[in-house]
């Protein structure tokens, strides 16, 4: 494969990839994911962990992966005080890096061995086709696998009926990336330096989605590149999204979350163009965003207008459903 021979030991390019990884009482599957990290293909990493003060093993296990691979090659920090959510803390990570390349890692996952290559070279191709002064944003699909490592699903985005088109009107009212599939240039993390408050942000892959698709492009590479673990512990999970119990758990969730999570999602949004509008050139752009930072402003019949006027609908009839009942 061209990819392979080009990107393949990573001795050809010296660019630094960070690879920020977000630690909290991870001991019982963080062994795992640090090995599969070590074993990439691609050797130019630095691992950069921040641990939202853990009260299990997780510091002993991520000082002995220091010790062995060097404090050069693995920096870990405890947060002190603790962020108290995962958004909080890889938006830090983010805004604390100063690799060519970021990319996010949670504690309990199993990286595929060329996840960092693959990653990489479609990055690169979009730097050849879009230059590198704008955001780019690689994420690519997921092998959902139980605790054990079991395969569940091959292709996580199916599985969950999720969209991979990388359109802004669909970004805004589902996210379609999931952050621990996710590269980032620097260009894109001088935007999530403006960031001061990680309140109104929903979750950082969500954020880190709607500024590359603002201001520059993102990419989806359809090929699993990490075993995404399903456990009790996991804090945001998937689901066959067309099963029968899938419906019947997201009806039983009722109207008013349904409603919260989209005012949540508007209030992300109202809170994007607050820091962002003086850098958004496209004024079609802006009044998309705006209007949708202020639906809850309007009446239900104000909202399904504009769902139906800039084709804001979620994937699945299901979705689309609740979304016109609940909405």
């Amino acid at each position: 494969h061209l990819w392979l021979n080009t990107f393949g030991n990573g001795n050809e390019c010296k660019l630094m990839i960070d690879i920020l990884m977000a630690t909290y009482n991870g001991e019982h599957y963080l062994e795992e994911q640090l090995a599969s990290i070590e074993s990439q293909t691609w050797t130019d990493w630095r691992l950069i962990v921040h641990d939202d003060a853990s009260s299990d093993g997780t510091w002993r296990i991520l000082e002995n992966f220091q010790k062995r691979l060097g404090k050069e090659k693995v920096i870990i920090k405890k947060n002190n005080p603790a962020s108290g959510s995962a958004k909080a803390n890889f938006i830090g990570l983010i805004q604390a890096s100063a690799g060519d390349y970021m990319m996010c890692c949670d504690q309990d996952d199993v990286w595929h061995l060329d996840k960092v290559a693959r990653t990489f070279y479609r990055m690169r191709q979009m730097e050849k086709r879009y230059g590198n002064e704008i955001p780019l944003l690689v994420h690519t699909d997921l092998c959902v696998v139980d605790e054990q490592l079991s395969e569940l699903n091959s292709r996580f985005h199916s599985y969950m009926n999720l969209r991979t088109d990388g359109k802004l009107n669909k970004e805004l009212i589902q996210n379609q990336v999931t952050g621990c599939t996710v590269m980032i240039n620097k260009a894109l993390r001088k935007y999530v330096a403006e960031v001061t408050d990680v309140e109104p942000i929903v979750m950082h892959d969500h954020w880190l989605a709607l500024i590359a698709l603002v201001f520059g492009k993102m990419s989806y590479l359809n090929k699993a590149t990490i075993d995404y673990r399903q456990h009790g512990d996991n804090s945001v999970g998937a689901q066959n999204a067309r099963s029968i119990s899938y419906m019947w758990q997201r009806f039983l969730r009722g109207k008013n979350k349904f409603r919260q999570d989209m005012r949540d999602s508007c209030c992300q949004v109202g809170y994007f163009v607050q820091l962002y509008v003086s850098c958004i050139k496209d004024e079609k752009v802006i009044e998309l965003l705006d209007k949708y930072s202020h639906l809850y402003e309007k009446n239900k019949m104000s909202r399904i207008f504009c769902f139906f006027q800039h084709n804001l609908w979620k994937k699945g009839v299901s979705r689309k459903i609740m979304q016109v009942i609940w909405g």
